[in-house]
C-alpha cells in the first residue's frame, strides 16, 4: 500500500507542477457546474452507469428549475480498475474544480481516493463500493449509494439458517476489501450458530490449472456449502471448473453475492446455463412496478445499443438505478443550496514541489444536503442513514431451466419470506426472528434435485473421526478401556459405545472413526478436561459418561441425552426390631386402641338397654348388671359370649359389632404378624438439611462434576467432602462410616444399589442434563446423531 501512495504522489508531482495560476473551469461558461466520473469503461457495470448518467445528466438539465439556470457537466475518468490511474483521474478531477465525484467503482480504487476527497472537502458518492472496510465512519466526505456487504452477508447467513448448514465455505478473491466481507460473513454466521469452515483464496490471475488445484482441496473439507465473493468474469471460472469436476452434483450448494448475481441477466446463455444450474444468488431488490424505472429502462436500452452496438444483451442492473439516483441526488442538493457560484482555496502547502487540491468551500453545505436527502428515484425511495442508502431488502434468485426465478426475499425486519415484505405493522408482529425452509419456495438444487443438501459429507481424503472416550477405574459397565494383546491395541466397550455404535449404524452414511483412550480418571476436573479437547480440536467428538452441563456447552454442542438425568443422595439404612415386652401394642394407634375400648362398652350398653328388663341373665343387682354388661362386650371378642340374647334388636346389634370385630382382629393378627417377623429399614440421613446442619462427610465420584455441584448448588462444605473410584469403594466408606452419604447421578447409583446392599435413595431429585455425546460448536452431525438418539429412545 505504500508503494502504491508513493506512486501516487509521484504522479501527482508530475501533473500539478507549476500549476499554481491554473484556476480556469472546465465548463464551458462559469454557471456551469463540473461533476466528476470515476468508471472503469471495460466492465459491464461501467458501461451501464455510463449510460445512465448521461441520461440522468439529460434529464437534469432539461429541468431549468432546478439548478436555477445552471447546467451540469459530467467530466468522466477511465480508471481501468486500476488503483493508480484511479488516484492520477481523481487528482485531475480535484484540479478541475469539480464540487463532488461519483465513483469509484470498486472498493480497491476507493480508499485513497476518499482520502482525497476529505482533504478537498468534495463529496465521494460511490454506488458500487460495498466494502464494510470503506464507510462513512472512516471517510466523512464518503456516500454510499450500494448496501454494504456486512448487510449483504445477512441474507446469507439467513439461507445458512434456514437450511440448517452449521458450516460455510467463503471463496474469493485476494484483496484486503473483499477480506473484510468475508469477515462480515463470518459475523454473520457466527449469529446464527453456524461458522465459516475454510477461506478460499483465489488470486485475479489464477488459470484453470490453480482454480482446479484450489477446488480439489475444497473437496479434502467437510462443509459444501460455498458463497463466492470474486469478480464477475473469476466467479464464471470457477463455477465452470467445479462442474467438470463434479461440484455441481447432487449435495453441494454455491451462493453467489450481489456482485455477480446482478449480472445473471446478462451473463446467462446457453452455455453458462450448463454450469449454473441450481445455484442460489443474493441481488438488491428494486421494485419492478415504478412507473418511473420502467420509463427510465426503455430509454436506457435505446441508448446503451446505440452506444455499444456490439454486446448481445442490454440489460439494466441495479448499479445502472443507483447511478442514475447519485447524480439526481447531488443535483437536488446543490439545488437546496442556492446558489451554484462555488469557491475554491488554493491549501498552504508546506511543499514547494506539488500543489495539493484546492479545498471546496461549500462542501460542508453540500455534504450536508446530500446527507438530507429524501426522495423517490429509479431505484425507489432514496434515504440515507449515516451517509449509506437506507432500505435492506434482497431477492433471492435460484436458477433453473433456460433462466433464474426468485424464490423468495430477505429483509432486515422480517428476514426471509416467500412474498416481498409489505413493511405493514402486521407482516412484523407475523414474521419469525428464526428462518426456515417454509419461508423459502422449492429450490432446484445442483444436480437438478429439489431435496434439500445437507451442506456437508465426509471428505473425499477419507478422514476419520478422532472419538475421545475416558479411561476410568470404575463403573466399567458404562465404559471400559483394555489391552486386547491379540490385536495389540487397546480396546473399548461399555454401554455408551454401544449407544454410539448403534447410532453410526443407523446413519444414512458411513462415518469412519477411531476410538481414542483418554487420560486416568483419578482426579477432580478430568471431564472437563477430556470435553476441553472437543474444543481445542484434539478431538472430533468425545463418547462416554459424559454429562450435559451449562457450562460445558458454552464451548462445545452436545446430542440430546440417552440417559435418564438427575442427582440422587444414596443412605445406609437402620434395622427397628420389634423385641420389647410391649410389642403388641404396636399394631394399633394410642387412639385407635381407645376407640376401640369405647367401641366395646358402647355395644355391651346398647344391648343391655335392650335386653335387662325381658332377659333375666342381664338383670338383678346394679352391680351384677354392670359386671354382665361388660363381661358380654369383651367376650365377644372371641365369639365366647354365653347369654343368650331374647329381643330382636339386641341381636342385629351383636350381628353387626361381630363383624367389625373379625376384622379388627383380623387387621391386629396381621400387624403384629408383620412387626414381629419383619424387620423396619429406615435411612440413616432423612433429607439434605440434616446432613448440611451436622457438617458429616459426603462422598461423590472422583473426576466428575458432582463435588463441585455439592459446594456451589447445595453448599456443602469443601472439608466434608470424600471421593471414591468404584461402587465397592463406595459401598465401603459408607459402610465403616467415613461418609453419611454419597451423592451421583442416577445410571451410576442403579449401578451401585444393584450391587450392594442396605443402602437406599432419599431426598429430591437433582437434575442434572444426562449422558449426551460431545461436538464441536456448529458441527454438522449433531442434528443427525440426535434425531437418530431420539428414534432409538422411543423405540425403548
Amino acid at each position: 500500500m505504500e508503494t502504491q501512495v508513493l506512486a501516487v504522489f509521484m504522479i501527482f508531482c508530475t501533473l500539478f507542477s507549476n500549476t499554481e495560476n491554473l484556476y480556469c473551469r472546465a465548463a464551458h461558461n462559469e454557471s456551469d457546474v463540473n461533476i466528476g466520473v470515476l468508471l472503469n469503461y471495460n466492465s459491464w457495470v461501467g458501461k451501464v452507469a455510463k449510460t445512465a448518467l448521461e441520461i440522468a445528466q439529460d434529464d437534469i438539465n432539461n429541468d431549468t428549475q432546478l439548478l436555477n439556470g445552471s447546467r451540469l457537466v459530467l467530466l468522466f475518468r477511465d480508471t481501468r480498475g486500476d488503483v493508480i490511474l484511479g488516484a492520477s483521474a481523481a487528482l485531475d478531477l480535484l484540479g478541475k474544480e469539480v464540487v463532488a465525484i461519483i465513483g469509484p467503482q470498486a472498493s480497491e480504487v476507493a480508499e485513497f481516493i476518499l482520502h482525497l476527497g476529505d482533504a478537498a472537502k468534495v463529496p465521494i458518492v460511490s454506488f458500487s463500493v460495498t466494502s464494510p472496510l470503506v464507510s462513512n465512519h472512516r471517510f466523512p466526505y464518503f456516500v454510499r449509494m450500494a448496501h454494504s456487504d456486512a448487510l449483504q452477508m445477512k441474507p446469507v447467513a439467513a439461507l445458512a439458517q434456514a437450511y440448517g448448514w452449521r458450516r460455510v465455505t467463503a471463496v474469493y478473491s485476494d484483496d484486503e476489501f473483499r477480506s473484510g466481507a468475508v469477515a462480515a460473513l463470518s459475523d454473520a454466521l457466527r449469529d446464527i450458530g453456524s461458522e465459516l469452515e475454510y477461506r478460499s483464496v483465489i488470486s485475479l490471475t489464477a488459470d484453470q490449472v490453480a482454480i482446479e488445484k484450489e477446488l480439489y482441496k475444497l473437496m479434502t473439507k467437510e462443509s459444501r456449502v460455498f458463497v463466492t465473493y470474486t469478480q464477475p468474469d473469476l466467479c464464471s471460472k470457477i463455477l465452470m471448473k467445479a462442474q467438470e469436476i463434479g461440484m455441481m452434483d447432487s449435495g453441494y450448494v454455491w451462493i453467489s453475492t450481489d456482485e455477480f448475481t446482478s449480472l445473471w441477466d446478462v451473463v446467462l446463455n446457453a452455455s453458462s446455463m450448463e454450469y449454473m444450474q441450481g445455484i442460489l444468488g443474493v441481488k438488491t431488490y428494486i421494485q419492478n412496478s415504478n412507473k418511473q424505472l420502467r420509463d427510465f429502462r426503455r430509454r436506457w436500452k435505446r441508448q446503451f445499443r446505440l452506444e455499444y452496438p456490439h454486446e448481445e444483451k442490454a440489460e439494466l442492473n441495479v448499479y445502472g438505478s443507483f447511478a442514475y439516483d447519485a447524480l439526481w441526488m447531488i443535483a437536488r442538493a446543490i439545488g437546496n443550496l442556492g446558489n451554484t457560484r462555488f469557491n475554491f482555496r488554493k491549501p498552504i502547502s508546506s511543499s514547494p514541489n506539488f500543489t495539493q487540491p484546492k479545498v471546496f468551500q461549500e462542501g460542508p453545505q453540500l455534504l450536508t444536503e446530500l446527507l438530507r436527502t429524501d426522495f423517490s428515484g429509479v431505484s425507489g425511495v432514496v434515504q440515507l442513514n449515516d451517509g449509506e442508502i437506507a432500505g435492506s431488502t434482497y431477492e433471492i434468485a435460484n436458477v433453473m431451466g433456460n433462466g433464474y426465478r426468485v424464490v423468495g426475499y430477505w429483509n432486515n425486519e422480517t428476514q426471509l419470506s416467500k412474498q416481498l415484505p409489505s413493511g405493514s405493522i402486521s407482516s412484523l408482529i407475523m414474521s419469525s426472528p428464526n428462518n426456515t425452509i417454509g419461508d423459502l419456495k422449492t429450490v432446484i438444487w445442483p444436480g437438478g434435485s429439489t431435496e434439500v443438501p445437507r451442506g456437508w459429507e465426509q471428505p473425499t481424503s477419507g478422514k476419520r473421526l478422532k472419538i475421545g472416550v475416558p479411561i476410568r477405574e470404575g463403573f466399567n459397565e458404562f465404559v471400559t478401556v483394555v489391552f486386547d494383546s491379540s490385536l495389540n491395541r487397546r480396546s473399548v466397550t461399555g454401554f455408551c459405545i454401544d449407544v454410539f455404535e448403534a447410532v453410526v449404524k443407523r446413519l444414512d452414511y458411513a462415518l469412519p472413526y477411531d476410538l481414542i483412550p483418554y487420560g486416568d480418571g483419578d482426579h477432580t476436573g478430568y471431564y472437563d478436561e477430556l470435553v476441553y479437547q472437543v474444543y481445542l480440536k484434539n478431538f472430533d467428538a468425545v463418547v462416554g459418561d459424559i454429562t450435559i452441563l451449562a457450562n460445558r456447552s458454552k464451548y462445545v454442542d452436545f446430542t440430546q441425552p440417552y440417559t435418564e438425568s438427575g442427582l440422587v443422595m444414596v443412605v445406609p439404612v437402620k434395622a427397628e426390631e420389634a423385641n420389647n415386652a410391649w410389642a403388641f401394642m404396636l399394631p394399633f394407634t394410642p387412639g385407635m386402641w381407645c376407640t376401640t375400648g369405647a367401641f366395646f362398652i358402647f355395644t355391651g350398653s346398647v344391648i343391655w338397654v335392650f335386653e335387662h328388663r325381658v332377659n333375666p341373665e342381664f338383670g338383678g343387682k346394679p352391680k351384677h348388671q354392670v359386671v354382665t354388661l361388660l363381661w358380654f362386650s369383651f367376650s365377644t371378642l372371641v365369639f365366647s359370649h354365653r347369654e343368650k340374647l331374647l329381643s330382636s334388636l339386641s341381636r342385629l346389634v351383636l350381628v353387626i359389632w361381630l363383624f367389625v370385630v373379625l376384622i379388627l382382629t383380623s387387621s391386629y393378627t396381621a400387624s403384629l404378624t408383620s412387626i414381629l417377623t419383619v424387620q423396619k429399614l429406615n435411612p440413616a440421613v432423612k433429607d439434605i438439611e440434616s446432613l448440611r446442619a451436622s457438617g458429616a462427610p459426603v462422598g461423590y465420584q472422583e473426576g466428575s462434576f458432582v463435588g463441585e455441584y455439592l459446594r456451589e448448588q447445595l453448599h456443602i462444605a469443601k472439608e466434608s467432602l470424600r471421593t471414591f473410584s468404584t461402587p465397592e469403594e463406595a459401598g465401603e466408606i459408607l459402610s465403616n462410616g467415613t461418609v453419611d452419604a454419597i451423592f451421583d447421578e442416577i445410571p451410576y447409583i442403579n449401578i451401585f444399589l444393584a450391587s450392594q446392599c442396605g443402602y437406599t435413595m432419599v431426598g429430591p431429585i437433582y437434575r442434572t442434563g444426562g449422558f449426551g455425546i460431545v461436538f464441536p460448536k456448529g458441527s454438522p452431525l449433531l442434528s443427525d446423531i440426535s434425531r437418530v438418539v431420539l428414534s432409538l429412545l422411543e423405540e425403548k
